[in-house]
């Protein structure tokens, strides 16, 4: 994952070592305009997965909606967006290659409508020290326990987190490991406040500490350990292993 400034460099898991060789297109000031209606449909996509978490519908009212979404799936069709691996440029230095991979990210892309999302910058708290702070409000589609969040979505908001703390050290890798610690079920419908910090380097290894607030209520609790990869030699191991293509499933 890549991690986050409001105006700089973010390296939640990221790929912020330079790639050479066979230069794609990434977004470009031109396709901005583009990729702001795809926000806003992503938008909708999230909105409509929300109602369907939350009311009960007429028969009518899902044999039409049914019919809409064919339509809508049909007018998407379209050919692979370029992932921000398949590019030639660095995140690290390229704005159009670090936007590719925020907005597509599924924990806090704006054009991924399966993200929540959450947002996240980069603070100075008052030690001194550096942290990134993440805010986030989840609905009843990522319900678990009752009028609480899901787990697993906790998990995951702190993997994104983690990842985006350890550019704070000039880390550029994935999880190896991820330890959460549930204290207080996370309540859904109210702002929850993430923290991430970097513990510790050893090498090309980054410890990663979060915590999860609603209110002044701790809820949760995270430690991880990242590990420094070429995400060149992880592109073409997964080469390795066929992927699906679009619209199978």
């Amino acid at each position: 994952m890549l991690a986050c400034q409001p105006a700089g460099i973010h390296a939640l898991h990221s790929p912020c070592r330079e790639y050479g060789a066979h230069s794609r297109k990434l977004p470009t000031r031109g396709s901005m305009s583009k990729d702001s209606d795809v926000a806003a449909l992503a938008g909708e996509l999230r909105a409509i997965a929300e109602a369907l978490a939350v009311a009960e519908l007429r028969e009518t009212d899902v044999v039409e909606a049914t019919r809409l979404a064919t339509e809508v799936r049909r007018l998407v069709d379209g050919p692979p967006r370029e992932r921000w691996y398949s590019a030639g440029e660095s995140p690290h230095t390229s704005p159009a290659a670090r936007r590719a991979y925020l907005e597509q990210s599924p924990i806090r892309g704006q054009l991924n409508p399966v993200a929540p999302p959450i947002a996240l910058e980069t603070v100075t708290r008052t030690d001194g020290t550096k942290a990134v702070l993440g805010r986030v409000n989840m609905g009843l589609r990522f319900e678990g326990p009752p009028r609480g969040v899901h787990g697993g979505w906790i998990a995951a908001l702190f993997d994104e987190v983690c990842g985006a703390a350890q550019a704070l050290a000039g880390g550029s890798g994935v999880t190896a490991i991820l330890k959460v610690r549930y204290r207080h079920i996370s309540p859904l419908h109210e702002e929850l406040r993430f923290e991430g910090w970097v513990a510790e380097r050893r090498g090309r290894r980054i410890v990663a500490k979060a915590t999860c607030h609603a209110g002044d209520t701790l809820t949760a609790q995270a430690q991880a350990v990242l590990v420094d990869v070429d995400f060149r030699e992880v592109d073409q191991q997964m080469l390795g292993r066929r992927s699906p293509e679009v619209g199978e499933g």
